[in-house]
């Protein structure tokens, strides 16, 4: 009976071991079920930090592309005389009696001929007795054919200060061509002569046309 006794107490001491253990796997099951939401630990998704905003950087203001200015282009305007204005009918007879208005006549010297070129006028008086022509250009050039043509005149010939006052007369002449040049109040006359061989020679005619300009 004793064995009896002692066998059936500690087979119950086990069965209360194995509840005990039982109960207390219950409990703390229960307890991990029952955590506070907050104790859980976040997500990466969660916690990770909102990317940054992209932004673009500003496009580079383009610089102004530079416009070259165009060159100043020679010009000449119409001018307001006729031929026999340059030099009327009395005005030639007093120069030479022998000496009209050439029946025939073209422009034929470079001076003639560029003034034509630019809105001039070319007149050819011609010499009775000779057969010589006079030749009488007028043109009215801008600044920049003005000063093409003096440097013209002058790198052919002489600077003439007896054709007028400087400033307001610049004259020049030309032996190589007997070319007598002047520039005056916008006007640009020349005289051509095969007869005129130094400055002299051209002065009554040049004093005349600037007279009636």
């Amino acid at each position: 009976m004793t064995h009896s006794s002692s066998s059936s107490f500690a087979n119950g001491r086990r069965l209360r071991a194995a509840l005990a253990l039982t109960g207390a796997s219950l409990v703390l099951m229960a307890l991990a079920g029952c955590a506070p939401a907050g104790d859980t630990e976040p997500t990466a998704s969660a916690t990770a930090k909102p990317s940054g905003t992209a932004t673009s950087e500003p496009s580079a203001t383009a610089e102004p592309t530079a416009t070259a200015t165009p060159a100043p282009v020679a010009e000449g305007t119409a001018v307001d005389k006729s031929c026999d204005q340059v030099l009327t009918a009395d005005d030639v007879y007093n120069l030479n009696p022998n000496v009209g208005v050439d029946p025939d006549y073209s422009a034929s010297s470079e001076a003639a001929l560029t003034a034509t070129e630019y809105n001039g006028i070319s007149c050819g008086w011609l010499n009775q007795s000779s057969g010589e022509v006079i030749e009488v250009s007028l043109a009215m050039p801008n600044d920049t054919l003005a000063n093409t043509l003096k440097d013209a005149a002058l790198a052919s010939g002489d600077i003439v200060p007896t054709y007028g006052s400087a400033p307001d007369v610049e004259g020049y002449f030309s032996a190589a061509t007997g070319t007598a040049q002047v520039f005056t109040g916008g006007y640009w006359v020349a005289v051509t002569s095969p007869t005129m061989i130094e400055p002299g020679d051209a002065e009554r005619i040049m004093g005349t046309v600037l007279g009636n300009l």
